[in-house]
């Protein structure tokens, strides 16, 4: 590896400072919900995403952008394979290598929102895109300041009554 490339790879991704800028400046529910949105399809590329409440009533989705609420309305309906280690505040990525038909099963990511030391919501991304095969190192840290940005725009200052 040349010099110039080790001193690339050595450098924060800018994607990182991006995301977190966008989060930390969104300016209520709706535009943070957005930053959403434009993070995960932009930066993750995926263009399936819900956010799922996590109480002990119910784990319903709470938003969404290209899921059918319907099909997707609750935790329940994924598999329980990582989902208690996303509730436990771990960070998973279901890789599936089975095939349903003629088609490969997608590549899921399971996020938990933390916010005060707990999980409070799962952000789930269904279906990336095709050439989106796993998640790198970078998507691994993004994903991660996605757990602490989300929860901290969603739920810490919603829960001061500054949002």
């Amino acid at each position: 590896m040349s010099a110039s490339a080790s001193r690339m790879s050595d450098r924060e991704d800018p994607r990182l400072e991006a995301a977190q800028k966008r989060l930390r400046n969104s300016v209520d529910q709706a535009d943070t919900l957005e930053a959403i949105r434009e993070i995960v399809t932009n930066l993750l590329g995926c263009e399936e995403i819900g956010l799922f409440n996590v109480d002990q009533k119910s784990n319903g989705l709470c938003w969404s952008f290209g899921i059918d609420p319907n099909q997707h309305g609750t935790l329940a309906v994924f598999e329980d394979s990582g989902l208690q280690r996303v509730l436990q505040g771990e960070f998973h990525v279901a890789q599936t290598v089975g095939e349903v038909g003629c088609v490969k099963t997608p590549l899921r990511v399971f996020v938990p929102i933390r916010a005060n030391g707990r999980t409070v919501a799962v952000l789930v991304m269904l279906k990336l895109l095709p050439q989106k095969l796993e998640f790198d190192e970078a998507d691994v840290k993004l994903v991660h300041l996605l757990s602490d940005e989300v929860g901290r725009a969603l739920f810490e200052e919603n829960a001061n009554g500054n949002a």
